[in-house]
């Protein structure tokens, strides 16, 4: 049996496409296993329903055409069971299909095998005899293992078949990524190409120094001034929060010191463009080489501000890209800088082959409610371009070439969307209150801006969680005390007394900076958080030194500590505060008043929840880092893709936790706060209010839609939903029973396209 495995598998590894897969697959099976029928069933999921695309032994005229319903026959009994199915007379089986043109009337005996990659049913492969007999266990094991090796083909080209013209119209194509940007689109796709790429530059040598630093200063010149136009060009389509993402590239390029770098390289010997890519690609390994989705995403970042150096240096301006009305903006990395020069008025969706929500790209995406998919499933960008598509950002699938009663279904759907959204926008000013009147605490998690007045308008009441590592990103070396003060100052003065919480310093392990490198085997369970502070307090003293000097004169100061797991680093971390509060107070004149900041973790170890009793008598407040925290409970990397369905907030031991934690603050007089991903859901702040929690703290463009939720239902209806909600067993269910709830409320617009 292993000899034929190995050669029908190393015949179809050498298939051009997936048809020939397919085809080749169901030849050579009959030959090796002397079996009279192969077939072969692909699952077309956006219309449920299994198509015959390759046989040997049944009507060659029948491939395209036959469809089975996911719960109709003998296949959709294997791929929905995904389990073999072995039987000797079809004909008697209750599942049993028949279909007149298919001329299967002589072939009694059938074997089926589900086709499946990552959980996902991917097709039916079957074998059919005329004799009515059991097929052996040792024929079932090799179809089954030939189905595993067949899986792994068909994902792989399964995308390039997708976007061939000549694919049999019975398939929706349609392609998946992560949803960045909510709402739904229909368009003209374009691909963008950048004109200059820094990664195929030949290093080059030259003893012409002066020339090649002159060509390097003219060059960053002259990416600072088209910088700042783009940031001119922005005002008033996005808040000043979101422009503050033009002062982090001009800062990538003055304050981490790359153009010194450069420098060093061209005197080294090397032209302004080599030295550019040596230095760009040192940075590129640092950034790339974390674990940290948001830090990966600054290798973009640094790479598109090389792409435009480098074109300036090559005295050329980037290739006219002027997309027309309805575009659907295809590109293999997004960026910032890219939106910037577009006219953004033809542009009705973005597709982002790499990248995530992560992406500064992304922030700029929602901030423009432009829909955007980003992370898009391995294919050749070059097919992509100048199709009719249909995006759909909520689900985070690409639909290419469509038919039309596809297009007029979300034309539908667009148009229930632009009535939604409208019906938003009145409703920034509603209170922050459910249906009975029961006030919520909203806040904005904040990484960039300082402006706060946007966020302000839809009912944020402070900042509740600010990452201070992305300021450490931005320079070569550790910032200066007085570098941080001014930072933080300004994060406090423009908040109108509200409150801040400033989280420390989060670095370590999966989230280095490149100037602190640190290689371990397992960064997520390594050295990180307030575990790198306190083993380096002179860095963590200069902090904490800026932090509550910045507030002086200000009461709206609250400082996170992050990656607590025990009352030792607690009480270490209280220690060092408490030192640089009195150094600070007494350095400070008598007449600026120095309030003592309050205190808090950032809970996201579970250890801590077994000793909460003793920490609360130590901190003034707890902030749920749920991200992490669903991390380390389910055990599971949460930027591992194969294993998304496990990373989810709607898992019952994460239910349980977080009432765990509830139950055990309730009655304490620290305050409780959830913050993550899990409470910029609508879907979550069900659950949340439920259990118990009142403040929140989530992306800004999420707090109109949670308010939205909050105002439909009574804390009583939402403690119900959590009491039926605890005793499902599934995350599954649990999700069920959410969906199922907002529908009932009139809120399905808010997780899905339409109304």
């Amino acid at each position: 049996m292993f000899a034929k495995l190995s050669r029908i598998t190393q015949a179809i590894s050498l298939a051009e496409n997936q048809q020939q897969v397919l085809e080749l697959t169901v030849n050579k099976v009959c030959n090796e296993l002397n079996v009279e029928v192969c077939s072969i069933f692909i699952a077309d999921h956006q219309k449920k329903q299994f198509v015959l695309m390759a046989t040997q032994g049944l009507n060659l005229k029948r491939i395209g055409q036959l469809t089975v319903d996911f719960n109709q026959g003998l296949v959709g009994l294997v791929g929905r069971g995904e389990a073999p199915l072995n039987c000797a007379n079809v004909k008697s089986h209750p599942s049993f299909h028949y279909d007149k043109e298919i001329n299967e009337d002589d072939f009694s005996t059938y074997l089926g095998v589900p086709i499946i990659h990552q959980r996902n049913v991917l097709g039916v492969l079957s074998i059919q005899q005329r004799q009515n007999y059991q097929f052996e266990l040792d024929e079932e094991t090799f179809l089954i293992t030939l189905a595993g090796q067949l899986a792994s083909i068909i994902s792989n080209q399964e995308n390039e078949l997708e976007l061939t013209e000549e694919l049999n119209p019975q398939f929706v194509r349609s392609l998946s990524g992560s949803p960045v940007s909510t709402g739904v689109a229909i368009g003209t796709s374009k691909v963008f190409f950048p004109s200059h790429d820094i990664t195929n530059i030949p290093t080059q040598k030259t003893t012409n120094t002066s020339v090649e630093i002159k060509r390097l200063h003219k060059a960053v010149k002259r990416t600072h001034l088209q910088l700042e136009k783009m940031s001119n060009r922005m005002k008033g389509l996005i808040t000043e929060q979101e422009r503050s993402l033009f002062q982090a590239y001009q800062q990538i390029l003055i304050s981490a010191g790359i153009e010194s770098e450069v420098e060093e390289q061209i005197y080294a010997g090397y032209t302004a463009p080599s030295a550019l890519k040596i230095v760009i690609f040192r940075h590129l390994r640092a950034f790339q080489s974390m674990k940290d989705r948001y830090l990966q995403e600054r290798a973009h970042d640094i790479e598109d501000l090389a792409n435009r150096v480098l074109a300036n240096m090559m005295k050329k301006d980037a290739l006219i890209f002027e997309p027309e009305a309805g575009t659907i903006l295809i590109a293999e990395s997004l960026t910032v800088s890219m939106l910037a020069e577009l006219p953004l008025q033809n542009i009705v969706a973005i597709i982002s082959l790499q990248g995530s929500a992560t992406s500064h790209a992304a922030i700029l995406t929602k901030a423009l409610g432009i829909p955007a998919i980003m992370g898009l499933e391995p294919c050749k960008i070059n097919r992509l371009d100048n199709k009719v598509m249909i995006v759909d950002a909520y689900t985070g699938q690409l639909l290419i070439s469509p038919d039309k009663a596809s297009i007029e279904q979300y034309k539908i759907l667009i148009n229930q969307e632009n009535a939604l959204s409208k019906e938003l926008e009145n409703e920034q000013s509603r209170s922050n209150t459910t249906k009975d009147g029961t006030e919520i605490s909203l806040f904005v998690n904040s990484s960039l801006g300082v402006d706060f007045q946007q966020a302000k308008k839809s009912g944020a009441q402070g900042i509740g969680l600010y990452r201070s590592e992305v300021p450490f990103m931005q320079h070569s070396h550790f910032p200066s005390e007085d570098t941080q003060v001014k930072i933080y100052k300004q994060l406090l003065d423009n908040i109108d007394g509200l409150p801040v919480t400033i989280r420390t310093l989060d670095i370590g392990g999966d989230k280095q900076l490149p100037y602190f490198e640190i290689k371990e085997e397992n960064p997520f369970l390594g050295w990180r958080g307030v575990r790198v502070t306190l083993d380096h307090p002179e860095i963590f003293l200069v902090q904490l030194r800026a932090i509550i000097k910045a507030s002086a004169g200000n009461n709206n100061l609250k400082i996170a500590l992050p990656m607590i797991a025990t009352l030792e680093e607690l009480d270490h971390c209280n220690r060092l505060i408490n030192q640089a509060y009195s150094e600070i107070q007494s350095e400070l004149p008598n007449n600026i008043e120095l309030h003592r900041p309050k205190i808090g973790i950032i809970l996201e170890v579970p250890s801590t929840v077994f000793q909460l009793s003793s920490f609360i008598k130590r901190i003034d407040f707890i902030s749920i880092g749920t991200n992490d925290l669903i991390q380390y409970l389910m055990a599971v990397d949460r930027n591992n893709v194969k294993l998304k369905s496990l990373y989810s907030h709607f898992q019952p031991a994460v239910l349980q936790i977080l009432k765990q934690i509830y139950q055990q603050c309730q009655h304490s007089p620290i305050s409780l706060q959830v913050c993550g991903e899990m409470a910029s859901d609508p879907l979550a702040a069900i659950l949340l209010v439920g259990l118990g929690f009142r403040e929140f703290s989530m992306s800004a463009g999420n707090i109109v839609k949670v308010k939205r939720v909050l105002s439909r239902f009574t804390v009583t209806e939402m403690q119900q939903i959590v009491e039926q909600s605890m005793q499902y067993e599934t995350e599954a269910k649990v999700r069920s029973e959410l969906l199922k709830s907002m529908e009932q409320h009139g809120l399905g617009g808010l997780i899905r396209a339409g109304n």
